[in-house]
């Protein structure tokens, strides 16, 4: 039995878990992306003893731990601060959730000067005292370019570089900026957004009144359009670096280990997590030969999305990891796939290719769309999906419920 879904509006963070099937949820943000092996070490450690052992990487670049209580949380938490991995504050936590190109300071064609703009737009959130009122979910993201094309990350404000210098994007409008403007005009732009109470995300137009506020929107252009094709960060990458993925659903905490030994021994003893649920080593010639691991650029899995299914939500009505799993061979190549547990789709809120939603009697079919548009089939088997997905698009302009979709 599942229960009705419903969409909370914000996400679980250190000092706000929230709860889940399996336990309490909560979130570390490796300070601007990037964890020690020491301090990756430590949050394997903390899982095992607070949690269930189980981590993820989200979208957003951030850990998220599963299976804590309410003590254990708050304990989760002191380990975090204690390890550098956090503000005792939950303001100022809050405040400093920055989404990052993950290659930014080492891919020799990225923008040069991406560090110190996202060293200054860290301080400058972090003693923002004064901001508050942000909506849950809010986010401000740096794109320096280079191997990872700027116009990938989604944010409520974006940092980007271009080949003439840098730009402040919110919402439909985008700024032309130096860079030592930056980290004050962003921060400006999140004070006149928290009095507007919404989220350029969802309504581009709120990035002209954000402007106007500021007295800028005449100096402003149309944001430039972004793009859905992130680079794979698996294998080789530049500046001395190299990357593996993990595949749909959890990492065990062991893996984790094994991961920041692998720091030390072949690297620097530094890895990033990705937006991307990757994690690139840096001064790291070869991927960690690690079970566990995509290491290779043409593994399907690495087009797939999926979220806990039943093993850790209720709202799920299948374990969809499993199913994803045993699908992967049979998908399409360039292919998306997005297996979801029900139609919140959290692991993929925008449109894939092929969109699995979980029924109590088999998967709703949504080509081209998301979890919650409405399904043109319905109560497909997994052998029947297979079947569609061997003969993609052809198989699908004859759903069994009479509907049909464009190849």
């Amino acid at each position: 039995m599942t229960t009705a879904p419903s969409v909370r509006g914000w996400c679980p963070g250190l000092h706000t878990p929230m709860e889940a099937a399996d336990g309490w949820l909560v979130r570390v943000r490796p300070p601007l992306g990037r964890l020690s092996a020491m301090q990756a070490h430590t949050i394997a450690r903390a899982a095992r003893a607070h949690g269930n052992g189980l981590i993820e990487l989200t979208s957003r670049g951030n850990l998220q731990l599963r299976g804590l209580t309410p003590d254990s949380a708050r304990a989760f938490a002191r380990d975090m601060a204690d390890a550098g991995l956090a503000s005792t504050d939950a303001a100022t936590e809050a405040r400093r959730g920055l989404l990052l190109s993950p290659l930014a300071g080492i891919d020799p064609d990225a923008a040069p000067d991406a560090p110190a703009i996202i060293h200054a737009l860290d301080a400058a959130l972090a003693g923002a005292d004064t901001l508050r009122g942000l909506p849950a979910k809010f986010v401000i993201a740096v794109e320096c370019g280079g191997y990872v094309p700027a116009g990938m990350l989604r944010a409520d404000i974006v940092v980007r570089a271009q080949e003439t210098g840098w730009l402040v994007v919110c919402g439909a409008r985008a700024l032309p900026c130096p860079a030592a403007a930056i980290a004050p005009t962003v921060l400006a732009l999140a004070h006149a957004l928290a009095a507007c109470s919404g989220r350029p995300l969802r309504d581009p137009t709120l990035g002209a009144r954000a402007f106007a506020r500021l007295g800028q929107l005449e100096a402003t252009r149309a944001a430039p359009p972004t793009t859905a094709h992130a680079p794979c960060l698996t294998g080789p990458l530049p500046g001395h670096a190299t990357g593996a993925a993990l595949p749909p659903g959890p990492m065990e905490a062991d893996l984790l280990d094994a991961v920041a030994q692998w720091c030390v021994q072949a690297g620097n003893g530094h890895m990033r997590i990705t937006p991307q649920r990757a994690i690139v080593f840096e001064d790291c010639a070869t991927a960690p030969p690690l079970p566990g691991l995509i290491t290779h650029a043409d593994d399907p899995r690495l087009r797939i999305s999926a979220c806990i299914g039943t093993r850790g939500c209720g709202c799920a009505a299948r374990d969809v990891i499993a199913d994803a799993a045993l699908l992967a061979p049979d998908l399409p190549a360039r292919a998306t796939l997005h297996v979801s547990g029900c139609p919140k789709g959290c692991a993929h809120p925008t449109p894939a290719d092929i969109t699995l939603v979980a029924q109590p009697d088999g998967y709703g079919l949504c080509p081209y769309g998301r979890a919650a548009d409405t399904p043109v089939d319905n109560g497909l088997s997994l052998a029947q999906i297979q079947h569609i997905l061997r003969g993609w698009p052809r198989n699908l302009t004859t759903p069994r419920n009479g509907r049909t979709q464009p190849a």
